[in-house]
């Protein structure tokens, strides 16, 4: 069972108060107003965090706490919030209001409030997937499955642009996503495969009737097989206990990438819940009543093949679930015309249906399938009427194919099942096979940026600085013996930024481009194609100075001082910053330098200093010069050792030859 996620952003901006109002600024205050109800900030400028925390409450079966927590940016101005109509308030901190809608009060920080949500939900169900209870979500005292609530919020602010950021976490013990959370204790798994990250959550009162391993291997594979546009980062699966709540339905998927089945369903049965479910999260698609019926169809057909194309069922099971489509339909039913349904209708004629499609654009056009309607319905703009249905089939595989659909879908004709001759000679034909791989290490990635530019090794984890670009080459290959299409995607942290398609050949490969500048530090998974890698991304560090040396120790006044300095970095990512040189704790020199990851330079400063002793210091290391004064001039003779006198003498020299010379006479006389 699927509720769109287009649904849940239709209930978050009517509970906004309204759609994104952006005021004008005003001339004299830079006032700017508006209301979001976005779950997450995209834009530059300051961020209103809210933080939603949910709290099981044993002693109230049936209902949860819910404490709302904005952290308010410094320049905002107004905050107001929108409680679920179900909601009982009992606590406010910084907020005042009555009757669902709540005002910040301009002065306290953080500001929150509590309130009490009834969160057990129930329908009747009719069809191959009902349960045999009534409940949707349910608080069961000691553990609970909900619908993430949400609340409406409007804000103004003043100078830069602020926009929201929403969050949910458990108080205690539990798990949540944007759309749907269990409460108690539990464990949680993870697999990542194809850039997404498979979270398993199994409640402690929980008894799955498959190993987490097989269940694993069966998401992996579909997400594999289902190349219908581009995949969630994250898939978010809950097995629902069983022993003491009866379920309306087998399964349920809602916001997009969440689901929850019932812990005893099997891997083994065309029915495959966890299958169905996971394919609802693949539908991208603007349906209307024209086109509502492929939405349980498709995920009703898929969950039968991929269990025949995984050997968890053969084809007589594959066959006997989509021919009740034939035999237990209801005359007059048309998939077009929702009014003529029964509860069944999606899930029995509209599985044959899509099935019968999938054959016979297989057997009309070389490497297309129902999944190329699918990723053009997926990639559709507008609404998908029945009639835009037709088109597409009759775009991918031709008229004849698209009157089928036409007739299938708008009138009450419904197609027989096929053999397995026929099912053989259609899908185990030819077919291409569209596989992704990074490209030979010595080309798989390059760095560029403000501190080096060349290829990375890729057997070392992918470190950059802050302010380089990251380039990766992925090679897409069509292995099949058909022709077929690809897309592949380039994401980072789940957030599409670049998308190149094409088609191959048997046998052909191409090689394809994704770069990205980061700016910022963290931790991001980078998706190209259903390729996957992780790179850390932190400010470069200040180089490190291990030895300042001097070329002489001792000058004389007037002689420039070579002193050389050994930088070196032994990180991962470039060094890089501003090194000062200090006389005597005077700067004499700054040198803005780089050094890269794990390696050494030199650089050297040329310095003249007046007399004395002094002490250089580059970062840590020192050097010490003595610079002696020059001689004194005298009788125009120089400084120098050598003079008129001879070599080596100086002034006192001239004095001392005329007093020897004097005593020399008086000898003589006597």
């Amino acid at each position: 069972m699927r509720r769109r996620r287009v649904l849940v952003f239709c209930l978050l901006a009517v509970l906004a108060l309204g759609v994104c109002l952006t005021g004008t600024a005003a001339a004299d205050a830079g006032d700017a107003t508006a209301a979001n109800a976005t779950a997450s900030a995209t834009q530059d400028g300051e961020t209103l965090q809210l933080t939603k925390r949910l709290h099981l409450t044993p002693d109230r079966p049936g209902q949860i706490e819910v404490t709302a927590r904005f952290d308010d940016p410094d320049n905002l101005v107004e905050l107001e919030t929108q409680v679920p109509a179900r909601a009982t308030v009992i606590d406010t901190d910084g907020f005042s209001g009555s009757g669902g809608g709540y005002a910040w009060d301009g002065r306290t920080d953080a500001p929150s409030l509590t309130y009490r949500l009834p969160v057990n939900e129930t329908r009747e169900t009719e069809g191959p997937l009902a349960g045999r209870g009534d409940y949707t979500f349910v608080d069961a005292g000691e553990w609970a499955i909900v619908r993430t609530p949400q609340v409406g919020v409007s804000w103004s602010w003043r100078g830069g642009n602020v926009t929201l950021d929403r969050r949910t976490t458990v108080d205690g013990e539990g798990v949540a996503s944007e759309a749907m959370a269990f409460l108690g204790p539990h464990s949680e798994y993870t697999r990542r495969a194809n850039g997404q990250r498979f979270r398993l959550i199994v409640p402690a009162a929980a008894s799955l009737a498959e190993s987490r391993s097989r269940i694993f291997e069966s998401m992996t594979a579909a997400s594999d097989t289902l190349q219908v546009g581009a995949r969630d980062a994250s898939v978010f699966m809950i097995a629902a206990p069983t022993t003491s709540v009866e379920w309306s339905v087998q399964g349920l998927q809602t916001g997009g990438d969440s689901f929850w089945v019932q812990d005893d369903q099997g891997l083994q049965v065309p029915d495959n819940v966890w299958l169905h479910e996971y394919v609802h999260t693949r539908q991208d698609y603007d349906r209307n009543d024209g086109t509502r019926w492929f939405t349980e169809a498709s995920a009703t057909y898929y969950a039968a093949l991929l269990s025949l194309e995984q050997d968890r069922i053969g084809f007589s099971a594959f066959r006997s679930r989509l021919r009740a489509g034939d035999v237990r339909s209801d005359p007059g039913e048309v998939l077009a015309a929702p009014s003529t349904w029964s509860g069944r209708t999606p899930y029995l004629k509209g599985a044959l249906v899509a099935g019968e499609l999938d054959r016979q654009i297989r057997l009309a056009a070389d490497g297309r399938r129902l999944q190329t309607v699918f990723r053009r319905m997926n990639a559709a703009e507008e609404p998908l009427t029945a009639a835009a249905f037709e088109d597409i089939v009759t775009d991918v595989a031709g008229r004849e194919v698209g009157r089928l659909a036409d007739r299938y879908t708008t009138t009450d004709a419904t197609p027989s099942m096929w053999s397995r001759t026929e099912h053989l000679r259609a899908f185990e034909g030819a077919a291409p096979r569209i596989e992704y791989a990074f490209a030979p290490a010595s080309e798989r990635f390059r760095v560029a940026g403000p501190y080096r530019n060349g290829s990375l090794d890729a057997g070392q984890p992918v470190e950059l600085a802050t302010g380089e670009s990251l380039s990766l080459d992925v090679l897409v290959e069509n292995t099949g013996d058909a022709a077929g299409e690809f897309e592949a995607a380039f994401a980072v942290d789940g957030r599409r930024l670049d998308e190149q398609a094409g088609s191959l050949d048997p046998d052909e490969q191409r090689r394809l481009t994704f770069s990205h500048t980061f700016d910022e530090p963290g931790t991001y998974t980078l998706t190209a194609g259903t390729r996957t890698v992780e790179v850390a991304v932190r400010g470069p560090s200040p180089p490190a100075v291990v030895d300042l040396q001097a070329n002489a120790s001792r000058v004389t006044a007037g002689d420039v001082v070579e002193l050389t300095a050994r930088l070196g970095n032994d990180a991962t990512i470039p060094a890089a910053g501003t090194l000062t040189l200090y006389r005597n704790d005077t700067v004499v020199s700054t040198r803005e330098v780089v050094v890269g990851p794990g390696s050494e330079q030199e650089i050297t400063f040329a310095i003249e200093p007046p007399a004395g002793t002094h002490r250089f210091r580059l970062g840590n290391a020192t050097a010490t010069v003595t610079v002696d004064a020059p001689p004194t001039e005298r009788d125009g003779t120089g400084s120098t050792g050598t003079t008129a006198n001879g070599p080596g003498f100086g002034a006192p020299a001239v004095v001392l030859a005329v007093i020897v010379v004097a005593l020399a006479g008086r000898r003589r006389r006597t």
